[in-house]
């Protein structure tokens, strides 16, 4: 087997994955199969491929368990408090990121005290603290790492994946080492002074990287000087989102990512200096791995740094043996050496672009080069070979790094740039520049601050031409387009055709030919229809099929309601988008973290119908977010009038947009294809009012019926609207029911549970300080045996039905019964 290290890694890799979603007790029973394995091929004296195979077996169990035992010392004893209040002790583990209204770092805990109890105990565990203020006078200024503080505050379980799309906030703590989150005041902190634990060496770094920034901003303009610190040492706090978006959008934010570039022009600057010193053979070497080992750990040992750090000290070290250099087999040692360090890093995204990016240089870009020499030998340019033997080279890596990360740009941040090739072919030269001029500045500003400051303003200009080429790239008409996250299928597809595309053809060739030798043509096919009705047989899905199931899906949008309604025929139905209240911030962040990426991972095209089911934040508050996103053809609302300004905004964009408006009252009716009506309930043609809950019992009441199942949306609606309803007679029988107003206390629920008879019933609620949902709720729906689901403990909650029965499913527990 050649280039084993790369099975090896490959292996071990794969076993982290497992690890993630496998007992450690199962691979405890592989590792000891393996190793059983070993000694039998041993003492057999077997040879070649045998004595590999239970080798490869170990590194993927060895993948599983370092990935088990790391969640382990990550998650410590600190959770067993979440959901408390309490007086927190540790050490602030790196230099805290200013916001506007906050601060955030990362504490070591060490001890708490829940308030209520009067009780210390010890805890493990690191946190993300978040502590807040509203004045500047809160504050606290003198913050910085390796301080012991006291905070008081709250401390919370992060969430894990609530809705299909979302985002699993727990597990990217989990890679970042962090178990818990804590929120306060920041006037309720208190600074004990420095830590006896402190690392001195990463001390000894923050004040060192201080220093050369502090040298590299003195004499810039902020913006130029956030970019040059971003550049050398891939700190992107100091940069605005705008910056860093059109870096993105012009396809150079890689620019801002200590890589294989950045290492490799620190390298060539050491052993340069090395070589004034006099230094040579192993002594360079040696000289050259200290100084670049300091500068990764100034950057804070990123992924991508790491990488290059490896590879280069590889590559060095082939040339001081006098062997060839295999960038494959250096690639392994690199993922390898640094997931037996940290195994989260490979769900990160810097690890997955640094890994992908690199991977299909190495592999890709001799391809590409050679297609584009031959492409540019026949245009006018073949009159300069010069140029043509420096360009050619130049859009090969270019283009080759762009193909490797593609689908991981589209996953993560929904969109691809499409001026990354021009644009890099722009900044790429005048990048060594820059960085050489920077890192001069900075080592010459450890001895003269002045001197190193003056000589970094020769970068002014140059950064000044990368801000302005991100800014023309960025804004050109076709510089990004947005895309759906593609789904993990679709990803291996794109990789597989890449590895095919660079060569891996010539590894499946010879399989091919043995197959055709000795596997006949009908037994071919035979293998390749049992796959295909064995699919029919389990009913794989046909696109374009005319009889699909109905499909309702109540998000996880805390406290708050909204609801998705996919008809058989197509239509796509948003009841309500979810909101926070003006008093918490902004009001549309569920619309931007929740709605939207729901309805960008079901490649929703076109929203035919937007209900608001009555004017209050938590229902119509995360529905801008959507309108500026996706085409709308009519928004549903009451007749109620806007009462808050972000209500009237949201009027006026849709508007703005040509959206329709339809104001809808009991009576009315939509259809959508046979078998699926949706009638309107409630409001009545004269609105409640004299009362305070008149806005909630102006909610619209919908039900929605699929041939023989039927759905009762019912909004806010309180007891006023429900006994209208009752003598009326207005209340159908259907299969499922959202409970008013989150589960929030209603008289006359059992005569609403009598007429209504739901055999499941949804409570949209989340964290709350109203008692929602009430507990004499909870107990009428129980004593009438209606099976409950709540969003703040079962997640999304997908309801598909093919008109006659349906099935349910939750995002984190198992659903029940029907």
């Amino acid at each position: 087997m050649t280039r084993p290290l790369i099975w090896l890694t490959l292996m071990y890799v794969s076993g982290i994955i497992l690890g993630r979603y496998f007992s450690p007790y199962v691979l405890i029973f592989a590792s000891a199969a393996a190793l059983i394995w070993s000694l039998y091929n041993i003492f057999n004296e077997k040879k070649g491929g045998q004595m590999l195979a239970p080798f490869l077996l170990l590194f993927l169990v060895a993948g599983g368990l370092i990935y088990n035992y790391s969640l382990q010392r990550v998650q410590g004893n600190i959770r067993d408090y979440c959901g408390e209040s309490c007086l927190l002790m540790g050490t602030v583990e790196d230099e805290p990121l200013w916001r506007e209204g906050d601060v955030v770092f990362t504490l070591r805990a060490e001890k708490i005290r829940l308030l209520d109890l009067d009780k210390e105990d010890t805890v493990t565990g690191r946190v993300r603290v978040t502590l807040q203020w509203k004045e500047e006078n809160e504050m606290p200024a003198e913050l910085s790492y390796g301080q012991q503080v006291s905070l008081q505050g709250k401390l919370y379980e992060p969430k894990g994946r609530r809705n299909p799309g979302g985002f699993d906030y727990r597990f990217y703590l989990e890679t970042e080492g962090i178990a818990a989150s804590f929120y306060g005041p920041a006037d309720g902190i208190s600074i004990l002074g420095l830590s006896d634990q402190l690392s001195a060496l990463q001390l000894a770094a923050l004040k060192l990287k201080s220093r050369m920034s502090a040298v590299l901003r003195a004499y810039l303009p902020r913006r130029e000087g956030a970019l040059l610190v971003g550049m050398l040492f891939g700190e992107r706090n100091a940069l605005d989102e705008e910056t860093i978006g059109l870096f993105s959008q012009s396809g150079i934010a890689h620019l801002l990512a200590v890589s294989g570039l950045h290492v490799g022009l620190v390298a060539a600057a050491v052993l340069l200096l090395g070589r004034r010193f006099g230094l040579q053979g192993w002594v360079a070497y040696l000289f050259t791995a200290l100084l670049l080992a300091a500068y990764v750990y100034l950057c804070g040992l990123a992924p991508s740094a790491l990488r290059a750090f490896i590879m280069v000290l590889l590559a060095m070290g082939a040339v001081q043996l006098g062997r060839p250099g295999d960038l494959p087999t250096s690639l392994a040692a690199a993922a390898l050496f640094t997931l037996v360090f940290n195994p989260f890093l490979l769900f990160t995204i810097s690890f997955q672009l640094s890994y992908a990016a690199t991977g299909a240089i190495i592999f890709l870009a001799p391809l590409l080069q050679e297609k584009i020499t031959a492409a540019l030998d026949r245009t006018p340019l073949a009159a300069a070979p010069s140029l043509v033997k420096n360009l050619s080279p130049l859009l090969a890596v270019t283009l080759a790094a762009q193909l490797g990360v593609l689908p991981l740009t589209a996953l993560y941040f929904r969109q691809v740039s499409l001026a990354a090739l021009l644009a890099n072919l722009f900044v790429l030269p005048v990048m060594s520049l820059v960085m050489s001029i920077g890192l001069a500045s900075a080592l010459l500003g450890l001895l003269c601050p002045l001197a190193g400051s003056l000589l970094n303003l020769a970068n002014y200009p140059l950064l000044s031409y990368l801000l302005y080429a991100a800014v023309l790239f960025g804004n050109l008409p076709f510089s990004y387009c947005e895309v759906y996250p593609p789904y993990l299928s679709e990803i291996i597809i794109f990789y597989a055709f890449l590895a095919l595309l660079a060569g891996g053809w010539k590894v499946f060739l010879p399989v091919y030919n043995r197959l055709k030798q000795r596997v006949r043509p009908f037994h071919l096919l035979v293998s390749l229809l049992l796959p295909a009705l064995f699919m029919t047989w389990w009913g794989l899905p046909v696109t374009g099929s005319s009889e699909r199931e109905l499909e309702v899906v109540f998000l996880d949008v805390g406290q708050g309601d909204a609801i998705f309604i996919r008809t058989p025929q197509g239509h796509n139905i948003l009841l309500d988008g979810g909101g926070k209240p003006a008093y918490m911030g902004d009001i549309d962040e569920t619309g931007r973290f929740v709605v939207v990426p729901f309805l960008e991972h079901r490649r929703i095209k076109k929203l035919d119908m937007v209900i608001v089911s009555h004017p209050h934040e938590d229902h119509y508050g995360g529905l801008s977010p959507v309108l500026e996103k996706f085409p709308v053809e009519r928004l549903v609302t009451t007749a109620e009038e806007p009462g808050t300004q972000s209500y009237s905004e949201l009027l006026e964009l849709a508007h703005k947009k040509n959206i329709s408006r339809e104001i809808v009252r009991e009576g009315d009716m939509y259809t959508a294809g046979p078998f699926l009506e949706m009638k309107v309930l409630n409001p009545p043609e004269q609105l409640f009012s004299g009362n305070e809950n008149d806005t909630n019992n102006n909610s619209l009441v919908l039900h929605l019926r699929y041939k023989e199942v039927g759905f009762l949306f019912t909004g806010d609606i309180e007891a006023r609207a429900v006994e209208r309803l009752l003598s009326k007679q207005k209340i159908p029988a259907v299969q499922i029911l959202k409970v008013p107003h989150h589960g929030g206390y209603l008289g006359n629920l059992r005569e609403l549970l009598d007429s209504a008879s739901p055999r499941a019933a949804v409570i949209s609620v989340g964290t709350n300080s109203f008692g929602h949902p009430h507990t004499s709720t909870l107990a009428g729906l129980e004593e009438s045996e209606v099976e409950v689901y709540r969003t703040d403990l079962h997640g999304a909650v997908i309801i598909r039905s093919n008109g006659f029965a349906y099935t349910i499913e939750t995002m984190l527990v198992p659903q029940p019964a029907l």
